[in-house]
């Protein structure tokens, strides 16, 4: 089985959101809760390519461009590894409740979309 590590998504982060949220998750050493946040990583350098940071190529031996999220960046992806951890146990998007009965997990959230600067808060380009 492989292993992935995330480089800058805290996987403590990521149970601390879930938790503060009401959501029992394993812990911060689970293999699930690493791969999810170095996909979540991917995601979000894909969305917001301008938070890399330039290396010097002068320098022996080179300084190689590092990924540093701001907040708002770095907050989106937390989150956005939390709702994949918790659509884990929900593939259809439907949870139980008990007495509550059925409800749906969302599959995108505004506050993410707005933060990663996709969906409908994609800044406008041009060419």
């Amino acid at each position: 089985m492989a292993t992935y590590a995330p480089v800058w998504l805290e996987a403590a982060d990521v149970t601390h959101w879930l938790r503060a949220n009401e959501v029992d998750v394993a812990s911060p050493d689970d293999l699930e809760l690493q791969r999810v946040c170095a996909q979540a990583e991917l995601y979000v350098q894909r969305c917001r390519p301008d938070q890399w940071t330039v290396g010097d190529a002068s320098t022996v031996p080179p300084t190689p461009a590092t990924y540093t999220p701001d907040a708002e960046v770095y907050q989106a992806g937390v989150m956005y590894a939390a709702r994949l951890l918790r659509r884990r146990n929900s593939p259809a998007g439907v949870e139980s409740f008990g007495d509550l009965g059925v409800t749906f997990v969302a599959k995108w959230d505004a506050d993410i979309e707005r933060a990663l600067r996709v969906g409908g808060w994609m800044t406008p380009g041009v060419g």
